[in-house]
């Protein structure tokens, strides 16, 4: 299949599963074909706030060329930006996309693989092996990895004394959130145990822990996909769990990939414990200490502070295998000079350096993708005296890889994402049993995968 064809079929597949609902910002685009006289070196990305305002200057203060670093907004709009640029011919030269979205930009065959533009002294074998086991399809770095994360456990540490449990022992499985939860909603320590949003990255998580395939095919990494698995009794289990907590007022649904609202109820008292990315770390603690000025959704008064404490993200199983990342990875269009290449490959180094990846995880709450970069952070006593930010670290370190703790790799990733948030919302609400929802949450998925193969030609 040439690339022209393959991008045409793959963004024609994208549109008829209804992605491409945003039109992308394609004003003041400077990527491309170098030999058009763009000069500039282009690099879209999704970071908002003090983390986008980091990796702004981190860009544009690269000496190897003139960068210009552009926010696109959240992941779906830069992901859509990217397909409309693709389509325009008019790729940036790099650009952020949710690690959620890499087979659809492989398909795109719009992209060439990073490990083609490192040296060979790229240090490789330094890269997070639970972070570059993800991102290596074929035995090639398609991207490069950067702003990773995975989901951890906040909780309110001032609660749980008032509602008896044990402040340093935050809940471990699915049973003992249910159990916690009870104790803080009976003693009135808050008005819900727990609450995080309605988000696929959470039931990823859940399955991954109880090392659970959610999609077949190995999650999709042995092949595409045909089918989610939600008629096991372990999907029965979780989401029969999951509607217990809602229904008996122990769970706080925010709402469908709500992180705002989750985040406010958390810092508000309204819930005692919340589950979310470790790069909310600093944004947790400054909050759980009463700064909440960058925080437009919650009036400073409605703040009380409290000591925050964070643990491993529950387990549906007394054993854990572990975790699947979060975030993003940063992918380089085929499309440029040699020049170009040369200029690209140096960013990407200079931004993967042990000096800028401490940097990056002390300023934005992502992890380091360089084992020696943790490894210097741990001789300097960082991770000693900040614990919260250890937590995500020892949990990332001890999970294990197997093909259920690698995130899904699936062409219409963004439709089975909406699929089962739409169908888990319903489940809440008690508009169909469990076994309904799980049923037609299977059906619409795998409506989404073969529309996907047929009209993109995979």
């Amino acid at each position: 299949m040439s690339n022209e064809k393959s991008r045409r079929s793959v963004l024609a597949g994208t549109a008829a599963a209804g992605a491409l609902g945003l039109a992308g910002c394609l004003s003041g685009l400077t990527g491309g074909d170098e030999s058009e006289g763009n000069e500039q070196l282009t690099f879209w990305h999704a970071m908002g706030g003090g983390s986008g305002d980091l990796l702004n200057d981190m860009v544009e203060g690269y000496e190897g060329a003139d960068g210009q670093a552009e926010y696109q907004g959240s992941y779906e709009e830069t992901l859509n930006s990217l397909f409309s640029s693709i389509e325009a011919d008019e790729m940036p030269d790099v650009v952020m996309i949710d690690s959620l979205h890499n087979q659809q930009v492989l398909d795109t065959e719009a992209t060439q693989p990073v490990s083609e533009l490192l040296g060979d002294d790229f240090p490789t074998d330094d890269l997070v092996s639970a972070v570059q086991d993800f991102f290596v399809v074929d035995g090639q770095l398609n991207s490069m990895p950067f702003n990773n994360s995975n989901a951890i456990l906040y909780y309110n540490k001032d609660a749980f004394e008032e509602a008896g449990l044990d402040p340093e022992q935050p809940p471990e499985t699915l049973e003992d959130v249910r159990e916690y939860s009870e104790a803080i909603v009976d003693s009135g320590a808050a008005n819900y145990g727990i609450t995080w949003p309605n988000h696929v990255w959470f039931v990823e998580t859940f399955y991954s822990l109880a090392d659970e395939l959610l999609l077949d095919n190995e999650n999709g990494h042995a092949g595409s996909p045909t089918t989610i698995h939600t008629d096991t009794d372990f999907a029965r289990d979780l989401w029969s769990w999951w509607q217990g907590m809602y229904e008996d007022d122990l769970f706080l649904n925010s709402g469908i990939e709500a992180w705002g609202e989750a985040r406010s109820a958390f810092l508000t008292g309204e819930a005692a414990m919340k589950l979310d990315s470790t790069a909310a770390v600093e944004a947790t603690l400054s909050g759980a200490q009463g700064d909440v000025e960058d925080n437009e959704e919650i009036d400073e008064e409605d703040v009380d502070t409290f000591e925050l404490g964070t643990g491993y993200h529950p387990s549906p199983t007394e054993d854990r295998t572990g975790v699947v990342i979060g975030g993003a990875s940063l992918w380089v269009s085929n499309q440029m000079s040699d020049e170009r290449e040369e200029e690209v490959a140096g960013l990407l180094e200079e931004l993967s350096s042990i000096e800028n990846q401490i940097e990056w995880h002390k300023g934005s709450g992502y992890y380091p993708i360089r084992q020696e970069a943790i490894s210097q952070l741990e001789d300097d006593g960082w991770f000693e005296d900040n614990t919260h930010y250890a937590t995500a670290f020892d949990q990332l370190l001890e999970s294990e890889t197997t093909p259920a703790t690698l995130r899904m790799l699936v062409g219409p990733a963004r439709e089975v994402q909406l699929r089962v948030q739409e169908r888990s919302q319903e489940i809440f609400a008690g508009d169909v049993s469990v076994e309904d929802g799980l049923a037609s949450m299977k059906s619409d998925v795998e409506e989404e995968l073969e529309r996907y193969d047929r009209v993109s030609g995979q």
